[in-house]
């Protein structure tokens, strides 16, 4: 539309801020508002995340000055607060691993179940299932600790869940099965350590048989 003078301009823009004025306001309003909104939640998770990292440090420097209370405290307080962070997962690792030092198997089972079925990453409940199952054996139950460890896992954790079943074997009364599982252990390149896993294919080998390390000797 062409207007013959300022004055029709003018009041032309008067009635179209009349009528849609207050939709334009209220869309700047909003806008600003989610750009604000956005970066107090931003802030929040990077403080929440520094709050997390430092809660896992101090919970580490208890554990090596073998303050197991604290640690575990420092954990629970964690888990409560911020059960979905990484952090929280890494925490109660670590606390199940003190558990465990001070001879508390059942906490550290609670502790490393929990990480199972909470860890936001894969390869974190993937750990936590092995080391599940370690401490199930350790209270007798072997049975439950085989079901624990994964059927499926990629190949950096070959030697890792296969050495486990093997102990888990071992406390079940299956040496050949065990036997099984240390060897393909021991054919993974991913091995914590080999000479121990050797002494343990060692211990099952039939008499007259060469031992394990003579095998790879030969290989």
């Amino acid at each position: 539309m062409e207007y013959e003078t300022e004055e029709q301009q003018v009041e032309a823009l008067k009635e179209w801020w009349a009528e849609n004025g207050r939709a334009v306001v209220a869309g700047v309003v909003l806008g600003a508002g989610a750009i604000g909104g956005w970066t107090f939640w931003q802030g929040h998770q990077e403080k929440q995340a520094v709050l997390a990292s430092d809660t896992f440090s101090r919970t580490i420097e208890a554990i090596n000055n073998n303050d197991t209370p604290t640690a575990l405290s420092l954990a629970d307080e964690l888990t409560s607060d911020q059960p979905d962070a990484l952090y929280s997962a890494y925490t109660n690792m670590a606390a199940a691993r003190a558990a465990v030092e001070n001879g508390d198997l059942e906490d550290a089972a609670s502790r490393l179940s929990w990480v199972v079925k909470n860890a936001p990453q894969d390869d974190v409940q993937l750990i936590a299932k092995v080391r599940l199952a370690r401490v199930q054996g350790a209270l007798g139950d072997a049975t439950a600790g085989l079901s624990t460890l994964p059927g499926k896992f990629p190949a950096p954790f070959t030697g890792l869940v296969e050495e486990a079943r093997g102990d888990l074997l071992v406390i079940s009364g299956d040496r050949e099965a065990a036997r099984t599982a240390y060897e393909a252990a021991q054919a993974s390149q991913y091995v914590s350590n080999r000479e121990g896993l050797t002494m343990k294919l060692n211990e099952l080998r039939e008499p007259g048989e060469s031992d394990a390390s003579s095998t790879e000797s030969a290989s």
